[in-house]
């Protein structure tokens, strides 16, 4: 039986009454998989290189959906602090640094000295390409982030979207799926809220998956 393991944010990870029973585990049951759902609520591709590390020697399948919080812009000048692995003294920086940016923001630095993405760019990208080359013979699946309903979030979003999607043309055991513009027509359908997956999009997106996936095993037989 094929082993997959997704990685990714709170949206991998399912929120609120579907948490543990998102795309993933529904993937797994159409093409009669395992699954190891490693999705983490605020997390990034930093977090990413520590699940993988943990998890991704047995996997077939790598499921990967990061970019909600990689793309977020905050204070130019913030300390990142890792959700995993956690720890007690972990949790209690992220508060401290958590109170640093509102003061910054409410005084005016961020408009003063600047914003920057979580993760940037060139860092997120690197990260996604050390893992998948870092395994060859394992098949990658790159997902595209959701539009927020939150709409000035989108930009970068959009732009982080598209370097998964670049990442994907570079490499022959990578796919790509591509739901943002589906998601962007479809907030009154696919959403809990302005930022989660309800569980019709769950499952759309666990049929685009398959499909995909299903293309993707035809092809090599060919």
């Amino acid at each position: 039986m094929p082993k997959v393991l997704a990685l990714g944010d709170c949206n991998t990870l399912g929120a609120r009454e579907l948490k543990h029973q998102s795309y993933p585990e529904r993937f797994a049951k159409f093409i009669k998989a395992d699954i190891k759902n490693c999705g983490y609520t605020m997390s990034t591709t930093r977090e990413m290189q520590y699940f993988a590390k943990d998890n991704i020697k047995d996997a077939d399948i790598v499921l990967i959906q990061y970019g909600l919080v990689d793309s977020w812009k905050t204070f130019k000048y913030s300390p990142y602090v890792l959700y995993y692995p956690d720890n007690i003294f972990r949790k209690y920086y992220r508060k401290i640094v958590k109170k640093y940016k509102k003061i910054c923001k409410a005084i005016g630095l961020n408009k003063l000295l600047g914003v920057e993405n979580v993760v940037p760019d060139k860092e997120y990208k690197n990260n996604i390409e050390l893992l998948i080359k870092s395994y060859p013979k394992k098949l990658f699946i790159l997902i595209d982030t959701i539009p927020n309903l939150a709409l000035w979030r989108n930009d970068e979003i959009v732009r982080y979207n598209k370097i998964i999607e670049d990442i994907a043309k570079n490499n022959s055991n990578v796919l790509y799926l591509k739901i943002y513009d589906v998601f962007l027509n479809n907030f009154d359908t696919y959403y809990l809220d302005k930022t989660h997956i309800n569980n019709d999009g769950y499952e759309f997106i666990s049929l685009k998956l398959a499909e995909l996936h299903k293309n993707y095993k035809d092809m090599k037989k060919i």
